[in-house]
């Protein structure tokens, strides 16, 4: 606005000082030539004011404007007095309102000075003014300085109001800055979150299925799980409630296994698994599935039709095909397997039950002497839940001390005294009576209590040989017998230390008894263990000899003391020639080696004789004695002591 009105005011000037000064003839020649170059220099400002700096163009500006009214002033001061005031009064409050100071106080210097002219330009031109006229002037003139410090104050009051808006308002925009600034940030950051959200959804998603596919898939094999298979037998009975159409679940348990594990290494039974289950799966039917239950047990679920010859053609080439070699690193080993078939609805009506039931089949398989096949007949559930029985009951026989030993005599058989004792375990069942040791030993060692039970035997025979010697003043000899799990745990020979120290017994008063069965696996180890023993000073009885694989080589490798004929060949004994001979011939080969010959199981005189006329050192059986119990075989010394 400032900018427009500045121009037009000068413009407006310069037109009425020219027109004013050449029209009025009163004026002295000075003032025209004043007024011609006054009107030549507005023009010329004009020309140049938007190229002046401000402060020096609104000087320059000012100054012209107060020539200019001072110079119109002059020209019609006979016609224009009161109106030249009012513009003067109009121009400084216009100033006021664009609270522009320079103007301001160039208009307050063009009143005075024309006030001045009025009182002492005017009596030169000869003008005439009344007293009325002059205190009217005067009154104006007191008017305009009044008026103007009114507006000036006015505005200035404007000027503070408008100035704390102004602070306020940069304030205010300085706050909606920031907080822009915030909002922008917190945009971003919502941005960035959201973002960093969507890349957490699919990940989520990601891992979502990942975790379905580990659900329901065995991440070794890479076939069904448990979880999965027991889905779709459940989805089988749900399509067949009606129709009753039957189907089959095969449940396969790989044989030895665990002996894999124990001798090459977990790695080469994972290696195995996977490879047996790829050889099934590329020869099984397409509709059917192979799932793996855990371990070393697989599934096999049926969802066809087939009859019951089938269905055993079907599982007896599946076995056949596991028969064959597989190569686990640069050995060749053969699996084989043992398989227990349910079927639905005949065996179960739900999914677990038709599991349990193929297990059951399964455990008869094995039961039978495994690689074979067996279907799951009603019986089997009762020779089940007894076997559960029998195993929930020996853990608390344990702790509740059920267990005791028998000790058997190993008599001379030439003067048929007694030379040492075999350590049996025995378990009376209450309600029961006595559970053979044919049942209850394999138990615990499938439960893993057989080493808490031969440490527990051993401690009760060195309790009886410091109790023999303390009450009949008598040094015998008992053997005990090592289960192959036992030997094979990695506190075994810590623990049997352990025992024999802390009961005071010299180990020569012990025998240790072990089969072939120690071998299996890790023969290198079980060497170690036995030459260890022998170091600290214990007997070593080599166990139902004969019964094993290359029985005959291990005689050559192993540092033991007494070796015992198995049963098997006393039972044939005057029965078959060949057998006559062949025991014959162990004794020969054995004493040849200088190791101590017992023969176990004898029953019959006969047998007696004939192991006597070949020379065996000591024999043990029924023939002879029965196991006794504490006061019999108390009873049983005090008698061979006497008869001394």
């Amino acid at each position: 606005m400032m900018a427009m009105l500045g121009p037009m005011l000068l413009i407006a000037a310069a037109v009425s000082v020219s027109i004013g000064f050449y029209w009025q003839e009163s004026l002295p020649r000075i003032v025209k030539v004043s007024g011609t170059l006054f009107f030549c220099g507005v023009f010329i400002l004009i020309l140049l004011y938007q190229k002046l700096p401000h402060r020096l163009a609104l000087h320059l500006m000012s100054i012209a404007l107060l020539f200019g009214l001072l110079a119109t002033y002059l020209a019609y001061y006979e016609r224009l007095t009161f109106i030249f005031w009012m513009i003067i009064l109009i121009m400084i409050i216009m100033s006021n309102m664009m609270i522009e100071r320079t103007l301001f106080y160039y208009m307050l210097f063009a009143v005075v000075l024309s006030f001045g002219v009025s009182l002492f330009y005017y009596p030169v031109l000869s003008v005439q003014m009344d007293q009325a006229f002059t205190f009217t002037l005067l009154v104006v003139f007191l008017f305009i300085i009044v008026a103007s410090i009114v507006t000036n104050r006015i505005y200035q009051l404007i000027l503070q109001k408008k100035t704390a808006m102004h602070a306020k308002a940069l304030i205010q925009n300085e706050n909606l800055s920031q907080l822009y600034d915030d909002v922008l940030a917190h945009q971003q950051q919502l941005k960035a979150q959201n973002e960093l959200l969507v890349h957490y959804n699919s990940e989520i998603e990601e891992n979502q299925e990942r975790l379905e596919f580990l659900a329901y898939t065995d991440t070794l094999t890479g076939i069904p799980n448990r979880k999965m298979l027991l889905e779709q037998i459940e989805l089988l009975i749900d399509l067949n409630r009606e129709n009753s159409h039957r189907f089959a679940l095969v449940f396969i348990d790989l044989d030895n296994f665990k002996k894999i594990n124990d001798s090459m290494g977990h790695s080469a039974g994972d290696d195995l698994l996977i490879q047996v289950t790829t050889r099934l799966k590329n020869a099984m039917h397409e509709k059917d599935l192979l799932g793996r239950l855990g371990g070393d047990e697989l599934a096999v679920l049926i969802r066809r039709q087939i009859s019951d010859e089938g269905l055993l053609g079907y599982t007896q080439n599946l076995l056949n095909l596991l028969g064959n070699p597989l190569k686990l690193g640069d050995k060749s080993v053969i699996i084989t397997a043992s398989f227990g078939i349910a079927i639905w609805p005949l065996d179960a009506k739900n999914s677990g039950d038709l599991l349990k039931a193929a297990d059951t089949a399964m455990y008869k398989a094995k039961e039978l002497g495994k690689n074979s096949i067996q279907f799951y007949q009603k019986e089997m559930k009762t020779e089940v839940l007894y076997k559960m029985e029998l195993e929930n009951r020996m853990l608390e026989a344990y702790e509740k001390e059920e267990f005791f030993v028998e000790y058997q005599p190993i008599v001379n058989a030439l003067d048929k005294k007694t030379v040492s004792f075999e350590a049996l375990l025995r378990w009376k069942v209450p309600g029961r009576g006595l559970v053979s040791p044919a049942e209850f030993i394999p138990l615990a060692e499938e439960i893993g209590l057989i080493g808490e039970l031969g440490e527990w035997v051993l401690r009760q025979a060195c309790k009886k040989i410091i109790e023999i010697r303390n009450s009949l003043k008598m040094e015998i000899r008992i053997a005990v017998n090592v289960s192959a799990v036992q030997m094979k745990r990695p506190d075994f020979l810590e623990g049997i230390k352990s025992v024999i120290r802390e009961e005071g017994v010299s180990p020569e008063s012990l025998t240790f008894e072990i089969t072939e069965s120690v071998f299996i696996g890790n023969m290198e180890q079980a060497i170690e263990i036995i030459k260890e023993l022998k170091d600290f000073g214990v007997m070593i009885s080599l166990d139902d000899f004969g019964t094993g694989y290359s029985s005959l080589s291990y005689l050559m490798q192993l540092p033991i003391d007494v070796l015992k004929i198995d049963r098997s060949f006393i039972n044939s004994i005057e029965k078959e020639e060949k057998n006559n001979r062949i025991v014959g011939s162990i004794i020969e080969m054995v004493h040849s080696l200088d190791i101590h010959v017992v023969a176990e199981g004898v029953e019959e005189i006969l047998q007696f004789d004939f192991l006597k006329a070949k020379n065996c050192d000591s024999i043990q059986g029924y023939l002879l004695s029965r196991p006794l119990g504490d006061i019999a075989m108390a009873a049983h010394l005090k008698e061979q002591r006497d008869q001394k």
